[in-house]
């Protein structure tokens, strides 16, 4: 069952959108200071596996829970306060057209935090920085190159120390030069007590090669089992 101590639980989770054969339910458990790498080859499978996470859909069947308690159980404010604790990297070259890519990075942290702007912007442009980015990038999408902006996503979802960071990104995982920075942000998020889950299409992908996940799965028809990492 699902536990306190676990960030993210799935319980009996059946994934009833899925294209391929009838797979068992989904039980999981990532706890704080814990890393997971699930291997998922099924794009639609990734989107579902997402959106149950951050409880913007609700399981046919089973239950997610989220720093101990089921998604369904929180009232609307509630979730929107729980989600604003999860790092997302998820569509890193989507950008709204009219903002600077650095307003769209901040913004969400000032308005759940309140904190001091500059204190943010510090903390903010060391995490660019070590992410290969010269400093936070003042222009829109049309004036930042892609592989920039997937660099920007990255700060985005490890800026504001959150509880839970959820990346899933394809273009992401063929940059092997971020995988050094990739593994000392997920350190850092381990070590403050949180956790990471990353849906990759291959546990081989060059950009994870340096993290050291607590759990290594693929999603098969048989549900989660055990995967191998190549040495």
């Amino acid at each position: 069952m699902p536990t306190p101590s676990s960030v993210l639980s799935l319980h009996q989770v059946a994934l009833s959108e899925r294209r391929r054969s009838s797979s068992g339910p989904l039980t999981f458990h990532l706890g704080h200071g814990e890393t997971a790498l699930i291997e998922v080859t099924d794009q639609g499978d990734t989107d579902l596996l997402i959106d149950l996470c951050l409880g913007l859909v609700e399981p046919v069947r089973g239950e997610v829970h989220y720093l101990g308690e089921a998604w369904h159980l929180f009232a609307y404010r509630e979730r929107l306060a729980r989600r604003s604790r999860i790092g997302t990297l998820v569509g890193a070259q989507v950008w709204p057209g009219y903002l600077p890519i650095a307003e769209v990075m901040l913004t969400p942290a000032f308005y759940h935090s309140g904190g001091d702007v500059d204190d943010a912007v510090d903390a903010a442009t060391v995490l660019a920085r070590r992410f290969g980015l010269p400093g936070l990038p003042m222009g829109t999408r049309e004036d930042v190159p892609p592989g920039l902006q997937v660099r920007a996503a990255c700060v985005r979802a490890f800026f504001g120390n959150p509880d839970l960071v959820i990346v899933a990104d394809a273009s992401l995982e063929l940059m092997g030069e971020l995988g050094v920075a990739m593994a000392q942000a997920i350190g850092e998020v381990q070590d403050r007590g949180g956790a990471v889950l990353w849906l990759v299409e291959s546990v081989a992908a060059p950009a994870a090669r340096f993290v050291a996940a607590s759990h290594v799965v693929r999603l098969g028809d048989r549900g989660l089992v055990p995967a191998r990492r190549p040495a």
